[in-house]
């Protein structure tokens, strides 16, 4: 098989862990998907949110602190490899939070996520998101 769909098929996976992971709220799960490499960004509507992997960690803290219920719901996705390395995902999605004190997040948009192998496991790299609604603080 071709290094491309090898990297599809793994990065895919990596995606799938993703979305259950956040859907279980197993926010270290989460956020152990994210590379810890210098060169991480992650920009949201144009604004770089996330500079290192401790920004993405404060985020899911949050999360772990105050939210009762959240849910991911991924929609039309594309993986698409890149190399054997490299992969990237491109999908809409709807997010709900809603926070032990009641009050309620929903945003949806587009986004691409970079994934790369680091060492045995593939990694989010990077990306950027596209994003309308009420968007938890991060």
């Amino acid at each position: 098989m071709p290094p491309q769909e090898v990297a599809t098929g793994d990065a895919r996976d990596a995606f799938q862990a993703y979305v259950e992971a956040f859907n279980a709220q197993q926010w270290s799960r989460v956020v152990a998907l994210y590379s810890d490499n210098a060169d991480f960004r992650w920009t949201e509507n144009g604004k770089v949110v996330y500079a290192s992997k401790a920004d993405v960690e404060h985020a899911y803290q949050w999360l772990r602190d105050n939210a009762a219920s959240a849910r991911y719901l991924p929609s039309d996705t594309n993986v698409t490899g890149l190399s054997r390395d490299a992969a990237q995902v491109a999908t809409r999605f709807t997010t709900r939070v809603e926070t032990i004190d009641g009050r309620r997040f929903v945003y949806s948009g587009e986004m691409r996520i970079e994934l790369k192998r680091e060492g045995k496991a593939w990694k989010i790299a990077g990306g950027e998101a596209r994003v309308t609604g009420a968007v938890p603080p991060h």
